[in-house]
Order: structure tokens, then sequence, then C-alpha cells
């Protein structure tokens, strides 16, 4: 089902990372052109033909195939993009948490000019 390949174990000897990185960039375009292109195809596909949409008989195996499978390889290629997206998303949500914790800290402790 995936075209992707699959990663490995840390503990099995992988070329360097820009190695892979290049190698990676080069070898996967024109599989990425064709999976967007598979998954664009797809779509409009089922937008205008509805029996492609599945029934009683075929179920939801078409619309897999034409829609959900390429959208699974593209988010495989992609997972480096995405969790690192997650990552910054989760970061940015946890600090105003931190900064309005401490701007309320700072409130309730009592101001030391203002005693006499």
């Amino acid at each position: 089902m995936f075209v992707a390949p699959l990663s490995l174990p840390a503990a099995v000897d992988r070329p360097t990372v820009r190695a892979r990185a290049t190698v990676a960039t080069v070898s996967r375009a024109p599989l990425r052109a064709a999976l967007v292109a598979w998954f664009v195809g797809g779509a409009c596909a089922l937008a205008l033909v509805p029996a492609l949409r599945g029934g009683a008989t075929l179920g939801a195996t078409l619309p897999f195939w034409l829609v959900v499978a390429p959208a699974i390889n593209l988010a495989w290629f992609a997972r480096g993009r995405i969790g690192g997206a997650i990552r910054r998303a989760l970061r940015r949500s946890r600090r105003p948490a931190a900064v309005q914790a401490r701007r309320l800290q700072s409130r309730s402790r009592p101001d030391r000019s203002s005693r006499k």
C-alpha cells in the first residue's frame, strides 16, 4: 500500500544526513508529483462521477484508492515537516500560558516601593 520506504531502526547503518537528503530529494520528486496528480485526479473523479463514490457492492474501496491512499503516501513523505509543524504549534500554545503565569505571579507580589 505504501509507496514510500519504511523507516529503519537507529541501529542500522545509514548514510550521512546530507547524502541521504540529497538522494531522497532527487529520487522522490517524480514520485511525489505522480502522487499529487493521482490525488487531484482521484478527488476530481469522485466529485464529478457519483458512481465512483461507492455503493452497496463497492463499499468504500474505490474512494480509498483514488483519494486516501495517495494522501497517506504524501503525508508519509512530509512526515518530517508535519512533525516539525506540530512541535512548533505545541511550543507556541504553551508559551502564552507560561507568560501569563509569570504576569499573575508578579501581580500577586506586593510592590516594595509602595510600602513605607
